[in-house]
C-alpha cells in the first residue's frame, strides 16, 4: 500500500472548506492506522474504490441496499445471496456446516485478508493457518514431553460473533461505521438446519448463542481462520505468560489447545484453564480433554511426538497398502475392490490422491517417505 498523500488531502480539504477540527481528526486517524501498518480507509465507498468494486454491491452485501439485484450461479446445497451452505456429517454426531462465499464476496474477503487482516500480529503460540507454519511446528513444541494435555474449544467459530469481529477492526484503529461494515462482510448466519442438530449439552452451554443465533465466522470463508486467531490472541497471551511462571509449553492450532511439561514444570489445572478460556468468551469441549503420558502414544494435531515428530505408523501402513495392491493387481482393479472408499475415482484422480498423501508424509519426515515414494514410482498407471 502507498503512503497516504497528506499534501493532496490538505489541499482538497481546504478547497472544500473543511474545518480545522475535521482536518486534524482525519490526520490523527491516518497517523494511527499508518503507525499500526494498516491501509488508510475512511469509509465504505473509499473501501470500494480501493478494491475496484461497486459501492452499491458492497452495501447490498451488508444489507444496506436491498434493491440491488444479486446474480449468482446455482450450486448444490442451500443458497443465500452471499453463501452456499453445505453440511458434512461428523464422525460421532451432528453436522459441520461449510459456508462457501460466492466468487465476488470471496474476492472481497481475500482482499481484506491480504491487505488488512493478515497484518495483525499474532502470538508465537498460535500455530494454525499461518504462512510458513504447519502442524509440524505445532507438534515440535511438545516433543518427548513427560505429560501432554489436550483441550478443545467448543464451537470455536460459532462463538466468534459479528460483534466480536467488529471489535477486531476497531482494535486495529478503524472507525465505528467502517468496522461495522467490515464485520458484516466477514460474518453470516447459519442455516436453520444447523441449529436443529445442537445436542442438549451444546444448547445448555451455549444457550445465549442458541437463542440469539447471531451472525458468526463462517467455516469456508478465507477471512475466518485469521480472524479467529486474532480474537484468540489475548487468550494465547495469557497462557504464554502462565507457561513462563509454571514452566510448561503451550500452543494452539485453531480450536486445539495443547499443554505439556518435560523434565520439570507443572501443568495448569483444568479449573484454571477453563477459567481463562471462559473469561476470554470461549468454552471447553469437555468431551475432548485428553492426558497423554510418556511411555504411551502421544499425538499432537494428528502427529506422534513420543520420539520426534512423525506421521503415525498406522497412517503410513495404509498408504503403503494402497501402493502394494496397485502394483500387485493394477490401479483399476484396486479401485474396483475399494469402490466404497473411492466411488468416483479414476486412475488420474487416485494418482493425485495417493501422491498428495506421500507429499504430506515427506513434509513431516522425509526419511519415512523414501521407500513409499520409491514403491509409488513403480506403479503402472496404464494397466
Amino acid at each position: 500500500m502507498k503512503s497516504f498523500p497528506v499534501e493532496q488531502f490538505l489541499n482538497l480539504a481546504k478547497q472544500e472548506g473543511r474545518s480545522e477540527a475535521f482536518i486534524q481528526a482525519c490526520l490523527k486517524y491516518v497517523e494511527k492506522l499508518e503507525k499500526r501498518g494498516y491501509p488508510i480507509i475512511f469509509s465504505l465507498p473509499h473501501l470500494a474504490i480501493m478494491m475496484g468494486v461497486q459501492s452499491n454491491y458492497i452495501k447490498a452485501l451488508i444489507g444496506e441496499n436491498e434493491e440491488y439485484n444479486f446474480k449468482f450461479e446455482a450450486n448444490e446445497g442451500y443458497k443465500t445471496k452471499k453463501y452456499n451452505h453445505f453440511f458434512i456429517k461428523k464422525k460421532k454426531r451432528g453436522y459441520r456446516e461449510i459456508m462457501a462465499p460466492h466468487k465476488d464476496l470471496k474476492y472481497i474477503q481475500k482482499w481484506l485478508l491480504s491487505n488488512i487482516i493478515s497484518k495483525f500480529p499474532l502470538r508465537d503460540s498460535c500455530k494454525g493457518f499461518r504462512t510458513g507454519i504447519s502442524i509440524k511446528e505445532n507438534a515440535l513444541t511438545h516433543v518427548n514431553a513427560r505429560v501432554i494435555l489436550k483441550v478443545d474449544l467448543l464451537k470455536f467459530y460459532d462463538t466468534i460473533t459479528e460483534k466480536r469481529v467488529y471489535g477486531v477492526f476497531q482494535k486495529m484503529g478503524y472507525s465505528k461505521n467502517l468496522s461495522y461494515s467490515l464485520a458484516k462482510l466477514c460474518t453470516t448466519q447459519h442455516h436453520e438446519r444447523y441449529w436443529e442438530n445442537f445436542s442438549y449439552n451444546e444448547k445448555r452451554i451455549l444457550s445465549k448463542l442458541f437463542d440469539e443465533r447471531p451472525s458468526i465466522l463462517p467455516q469456508g470463508a478465507p477471512t475466518s481462520p485469521y480472524i479467529a486467531n486474532i480474537v484468540a490472541t489475548n487468550m494465547d497471551s495469557r497462557f504464554e505468560k502462565l507457561s513462563v511462571k509454571m514452566n510448561f509449553s503451550y500452543s494452539r492450532y485453531a480450536d486445539d489447545l495443547t499443554f505439556s511439561i518435560h523434565e520439570k514444570g507443572k501443568l495448569p489445572s483444568l479449573r484454571l484453564i477453563e477459567k481463562i478460556i471462559s473469561e476470554e468468551n470461549f468454552y471447553i469441549n469437555k468431551e475432548k480433554i485428553t492426558y497423554m503420558y510418556k511411555g504411551s502414544k502421544q499425538y499432537v494435531t494428528g502427529l506422534t511426538v513420543s520420539n520426534g515428530v512423525h506421521t503415525s505408523k498406522k497412517y503410513r501402513k495404509e498408504i503403503a497398502r494402497h501402493i502394494y495392491f496397485c502394483r500387485k493387481y493394477g490401479v483399476k482393479q484396486h479401485l474396483s475392490r475399494n469402490r466404497d472408499k473411492f466411488p468416483s475415482y479414476n486412475s488420474i484422480k487416485f494418482h493425485d490422491w495417493l501422491y498428495g498423501h506421500i507429499c504430506f508424509i515427506h513434509s513431516i519426515d522425509d526419511k519415512a517417505s523414501e521407500k513409499i515414494l520409491c514403491d509409488f514410482n513403480k506403479i503402472n498407471w496404464f494397466l
